[in-house]
């Protein structure tokens, strides 16, 4: 398993975007997070798009997708994230616009809550991405009513779906990567050693820990929930083709309440975006929603186009940290450049 996806300066196994950029160059993104829709089937009561997805329901149609998806070809991006926004399966054009962007040559990434994946889905992205994460974030079913608002059907349910994945995989010799995201939080704190254990043997290649950062009232917080004990327990799980993981540098950055950003502008929406349901674009995950960090529309303009314009370096100039998750996914390669 190539768990370099992880790694906290992965942005400098992109030098030719890097020094591109260093040289006074406006580079394509490296990634672009698509979100094919804002509806969820889940209601996670800490979920950071509650606010996206409270703007009212927006799902690409099949023409828009298409017509984005090879636009993003055509500027020569390399990974694209079917994400959310809300649940991407929500979408009936989503597995339509996974095996085109495979074919168009991209690397691909999927997030799901693995609600809606059946064998024939499977199949489609076990062949087409490069890596598929299902988010858990519980060990048994009385945490993940608390986790994702839903009943033990239907945890009972994503378990074996993460189980069928990763035979599937097997079956046809695929080289996809399939992992489990587990926010952890004082609710979640005592059930990390067994999902540890669980999600070996369903047969996933990695566990991922991630400090619960929630979002409420438009600002972002996050509390601080000593796991340090738990996560050493889980590792114990990890061989050859299984690993826990952890984003060790949020949770060491957590421990000081007065942590902070060290640097005076984002730097890394430099190099990725986010294309919003509506045909919206944004500068990063985080602020989408938010018409002040609105770059342009996909519905009235081209991604090179807006991707090129004035308008996005005017909001990328513009950036309030104050508006900003605390623990973003920029804050390391801000820091490294």
């Amino acid at each position: 398993m190539d768990v370099r996806q992880f790694s906290s300066d992965k942005i400098l196994k992109h030098l030719d975007r890097v020094s591109d950029w260093l040289s006074g160059g406006n580079p394509p993104p490296i990634t672009v997070e698509l979100d094919m829709t804002n509806v969820c089937n889940h209601r996670c009561p800490e979920c950071v798009s509650n606010y996206f997805q409270n703007t009212g329901e927006s799902s690409f149609s099949k023409e828009l997708a298409f017509k984005i998806i090879r636009e993003l070809a055509d500027t020569k991006i390399k990974g694209l994230i079917f994400t959310g926004g809300g649940e991407p399966l929500c979408n009936i054009y989503c597995i339509d616009a996974v095996v085109l962007a495979k074919e168009l040559g991209m690397d691909i990434g999927f997030i799901t809550n693995g609600s809606f994946l059946n064998r024939k889905n499977m199949k489609v992205l076990a062949e087409c991405c490069t890596w598929v994460r299902i988010s858990l974030d519980a060990s048994d079913f009385h945490m993940f009513q608390r986790s994702h608002g839903m009943n033990g059907s239907e945890y009972e349910k994503i378990k074996e779906n993460i189980k069928e994945l990763s035979c599937i995989k097997k079956e046809i010799g695929s080289n996809c990567t399939i992992g489990v995201g587990y926010l952890t939080s004082d609710d979640t704190r005592d059930g990390m050693v067994k999902a540890a254990k669980m999600c070996r043997s369903l047969g996933a290649n990695y566990l991922q820990f991630r400090p619960m950062q929630i979002h409420r009232g438009g600002k972002f917080e996050y509390h601080w929930t000593d796991v340090q004990d738990k996560i050493e327990e889980s590792l114990k799980y990890t061989y050859d083709g299984y690993k826990v993981l952890y984003s060790q540098h949020k949770y060491e950055m957590m421990k000081d309440p007065r942590f902070g950003r060290n640097y005076g502008k984002c730097y890394g929406q430099q190099f990725a975006t986010v294309v919003s349901a509506s045909g919206k674009m944004y500068v990063c995950c985080h602020l989408r929603g938010y018409e002040k960090y609105c770059i342009g529309d996909l519905n009235k303009d081209s991604f090179h186009d807006i991707w090129n314009s004035k308008k996005r370096q005017e909001v990328i100039h513009s950036m309030d940290f104050r508006d900003c998750i605390p623990l973003c996914r920029d804050n390391t390669f801000n820091q490294i450049l």
